[in-house]
């Protein structure tokens, strides 16, 4: 990776970290739109479909693969060399979980323009070779119940 792709990294988990200190855990539930401006300009109505965002994603080089994982409940997806990677293991070497991860973002915006439910990310997996975010969708009481 080059200097610039570093310097840009650092100075993105600086502004990050920095907003946490500020305002703490509640920092991550303010950078929810994070990368979804660039994606819509990018796609279009298209950003809202799951499998054209992953493609896209993919062709353009912001990760090598994606693995989607969806149910009724939970979305999840396994990323490989994500472009944000650093930015997200700068939080874990300090300790913290990562505050927001605007790829995640995406995806959660796709699934509450499919669904017109919000779903709530919940903490991002960084222990293996590949990052994996999962989020919880929003489910009115038929389906927490079952029926």
């Amino acid at each position: 990776m080059s200097d610039v792709n570093n310097f840009k990294d650092q100075l993105l988990f600086e502004v990050q970290k920095a907003f946490y200190d500020e305002r703490g855990k509640g920092a991550r539930y303010r950078l929810t739109l994070a990368g979804v401006p660039y994606i819509k300009k990018q796609l279009d109505d298209k950003a809202n479909n799951i499998d054209e965002l992953k493609s896209w994603l993919v062709e353009n080089n912001f990760c090598d693969e994606i693995e989607i994982d969806d149910d009724e409940l939970q979305f999840s997806a396994s990323v490989k060399n994500c472009c944000l990677e650093n930015i997200s293991r700068s939080f874990i070497d300090k300790g913290m979980q990562p505050l927001s991860c605007p790829i995640a973002n995406m995806f959660m915006n796709a699934i509450e323009s499919e669904n017109g439910l919000s779903p709530e990310l919940l903490p991002i997996d960084m222990s293996g070779k590949n990052c994996r975010f999962s989020c919880a969708k929003m489910a009115e009481s038929a389906v927490v119940e079952g029926s």
